[in-house]
């Protein structure tokens, strides 16, 4: 599916040229943003440690994993009690940054790499995003509820609603057998 054919797409099931579709769009990608975490969305940063903060991806959504240059073991904490044991290091998000808590007798690496989700970029004519990309119907349904919405149509709301999480239980069972790992072993059986 491309742009131009979602837009003729949802005009089809609305049957209303009208509707402030790019604006539906938006509406929709703020809801799907927040919710739509798949190993295709991951990506690994460096970030640079100074005065024991670091400012996060302009795209990070969620934290997958942190890992330091010197190996130390970091761990999620709390600001407000930073239970951090030798050895470790903990951290805590304060809007787009990281705060970094060493114990008494470590310090944070100067550069800590970071596993983590990414938001996708907005839809438009000319550019695309992996969601859309590889989940068309998700961004469909997702532009239909909120057009639904707009047009006051509450059993419209109700039916892209439930077929919106059908295509959202897609997407979680992709992201899992993505996810799968481990040996794959071949063998031979026959019949005796």
């Amino acid at each position: 599916m491309t742009y131009d054919e979602l837009l003729e797409t949802i005009t089809s099931y609305t049957i209303r040229d009208d509707i402030p579709v790019t604006t539906m769009i938006r509406l929709a990608e703020a809801t799907l943003r927040p919710i739509t975490k798949h190993y295709l969305s991951e990506k690994t940063e460096t970030l640079f440690v100074v005065d024991s903060v670091a400012e996060l991806p302009s795209d990070f959504l969620e934290m997958r994993a942190i890992t330091g240059e010197s190996g130390q073991q970091y761990k999620p904490i709390a600001p407000a009690i930073s239970d951090v044991f030798d050895g470790q290091v903990g951290y805590y998000r304060v809007g787009q940054s990281l705060t970094f808590v060493p114990s008494a007798s470590g310090e944070a690496d100067d550069q800590v790499s970071i596993a983590y989700w990414t938001s996708f970029p907005a839809l438009t004519d000319i550019q695309s995003n992996w969601l859309f990309d590889r989940f068309p119907n998700i961004y469909l349904r997702a532009v239909l509820k909120e057009s639904f919405r707009w047009l006051k149509d509450p059993e419209g709301v109700a039916i892209e609603d439930a077929a919106l999480k059908e295509e959202l239980s897609i997407l979680a069972e992709d992201d899992r057998r993505g996810r799968q790992t481990g040996p794959i072993i071949w063998e031979s059986r026959t019949w005796q």
